[in-house]
């Protein structure tokens, strides 16, 4: 018997076959290449939830200061919508600097074009904001060209109050109802 146990001779302790030893240093060894792997794969688990978190709260905030710039400028193109019967001269009279006076406020929509999370955003809000943004400019250049108010300002001004409800009625309720989403995504992600 002891012919058949000789190659396995590196295998006894003190000369004495010794299977339970090596039995529990294969086990500790397993354990350990177990402990790892699932320590590994909970730590990339914790690493993807969290990258996920951070993802949402971005564009979540991205979305926010969208929707206060741009329900900003929506209100602005309604006032002077408003305005415009009691100073039309303002659009129009050189001197009186009309381009400056009559601006959009873009900072937050400039800023996206610099933003990795911009394409995370809903392609409907990145295309409704984009037309008004070019629609509003596209009727402003027509109301500057004018030296007075005639039927092409007239015409202009009712374009842009067009845009402005347009904007106001299926742009800003999806970027509403899309924050709500985010926000609950991330009520959720929290709890």
């Amino acid at each position: 018997m002891r012919g058949l146990f000789a190659p396995f001779r590196f295998l006894s302790v003190s000369g004495r076959p010794n299977c339970e030893f090596w039995l529990t240093q294969c086990i500790i060894l397993a354990s350990t290449i177990m402990g790892v792997y699932l320590a590994s794969f909970a730590g990339f688990e914790i690493a993807v939830d969290f990258d996920r978190y951070q993802s949402v709260s971005d564009v979540s905030n991205l979305e926010k200061s969208l929707e206060a710039e741009f329900s900003d400028n929506i209100e602005k193109v309604e006032t002077w919508i408003a305005d415009y019967p009691e100073g039309p001269m303002t659009w129009h009279a050189a001197k009186l600097a009309p381009r400056e006076r009559h601006k959009l406020d873009d900072m937050v929509w400039q800023t996206m074009r610099y933003s990795q999370r911009t394409f995370e955003v809903n392609p409907a809000i990145i295309t409704g904001v984009r037309r008004f943004y070019s629609d509003i400019e596209a009727q402003m250049t027509i109301m500057f060209m004018q030296q007075n108010a005639n039927g092409m300002a007239r015409n202009a001004l009712r374009k842009m109050g067009e845009i402005a409800a347009t904007a106001r009625a299926e742009v800003l309720p999806l970027l509403h109802s899309e924050i709500k989403r985010l926000d609950d995504d991330l009520a959720k992600m929290t709890h």
